[in-house]
């Protein structure tokens, strides 16, 4: 999918150049026109003169697919998609399927350029989100292009816990990919050199030998998988993106796992990955049952010399199981009074 940006300014009586741009993405190598093209508009609205000139190409097959970033359009045309910042619109009459769409981005600042990384009101959540669901509007009326992004997933972690190649598993990725392991942020940085550094360092030949990756469920999007898995290992060897710091224990493990992956193309961009980092600390042994609660408790008297303490609501390995077998174990067990007065010593 090629890009060209395309300037909209007329006042002074020029020609508005859309017919300039498509010929020159024409000569683009790589760029097929089969299916038409897709019209961008990053404007507070979209000009009169834009939609005149998305309705006369001429010989140029144009589906009329068109997504305003900014504000609604003053007409909604057929195949259309609005991004607009701003709270969400009172009106809430359903609109015909396939007719019109539009998101709204709350956080982001009206009337601005919050889409465009080099404007001073970037908004990164909401343009990321606008990424996606403008790939996902386009892409199905332009024929793609369509990667299997399943495929590519499935190969990168095949050269990270199979083979364990570092070289393998950064050539699936971007030239600026990044990695954000979110409970213990063990990686800081963008870019293949870091990575590179770190994947060679703290992760590819830190895990364990029996180290495995059991799928529970997977959810394939425009540019994105998601999955969720069992991470299991024995910790013979310090694992120093997972748990930091601490020696080997010799105790196995199952941690409940989360991956968020986003793809750029047929490359992986980033991956933000989750765990339940305290059942992978209850599970080595080192977390209390209870702990000192240094708060008062509404109702009760905490007698002279006594303290507080709170049973931890953390389950081990059971969590896992429940996440395969929804009715293998009780739930609500951690629900009810778990606190205790102790001495205070």
């Amino acid at each position: 999918m090629e890009e060209l940006l395309v300037p909209g300014k007329v006042e002074d009586g020029s020609e508005f150049p859309l017919q300039k741009a498509l010929e020159v993405l024409k000569k683009c190598a790589g760029c097929e026109f089969s299916n038409g093209v897709g019209l961008i508009s990053y404007l507070s609205r979209t000009p009169y003169y834009v939609e005149e000139a998305a309705g006369s190409i001429g010989s140029t097959p144009l589906p009329p697919q068109l997504i305003h970033i900014a504000r609604l359009p003053d007409t909604r045309r057929r195949e259309s998609c609005s991004l607009v910042p701003g709270p969400s619109s009172e009106n809430t009459t359903p609109l015909p399927e396939n007719v019109f769409k539009s998101y709204r981005y709350e956080d982001a600042k009206k009337e601005s350029g919050w889409v465009l990384p080099s404007d001073e009101n970037y908004h990164k959540r909401s343009a990321g989100i606008a990424h996606t669901r403008s790939l996902t509007f386009l892409k199905p009326l332009l024929g793609g292009p369509f990667f299997n992004l399943e495929a590519v997933w499935e190969e990168h972690t095949k050269f990270e816990f199979g083979e364990r190649g570092v070289a393998k598993t950064m050539a699936t990725m971007v030239d600026q990919p990044y990695v954000n392991h979110i409970p213990t942020i063990t990686y800081r940085g963008v870019g293949q050199e870091r990575l590179t550094a770190f994947y060679t360092h703290h992760f590819v030949f830190s895990n364990p030998p029996d180290t495995a990756l059991s799928l529970v469920s997977r959810t394939v999007g425009i540019d994105r998988v998601i999955d969720e898995f069992i991470f299991t290992l024995t910790h013979t060897k310090e694992v120093p993106w997972l748990l930091p710091g601490i020696p080997p224990t010799g105790r196995p493990l199952a941690i409940p796992f989360t991956s968020v992956v986003a793809m750029r193309g047929d490359r992986l961009c980033h991956e933000h990955i989750s765990w339940d980092h305290a059942t992978a600390l209850k599970q080595l042994g080192l977390l209390p049952e209870y702990v000192p609660f240094p708060y008062e408790i509404e109702g009760e008297a905490k007698p002279e010399g006594k303290r507080y303490e709170v049973k931890l609501p953390v389950v081990g390995m059971e969590g896992s199981r429940k996440l395969v077998d929804e009715s293998c174990e009780e739930s609500n067990a951690l629900m009810g009074g778990r606190w205790r007065v102790v001495d205070d010593v």
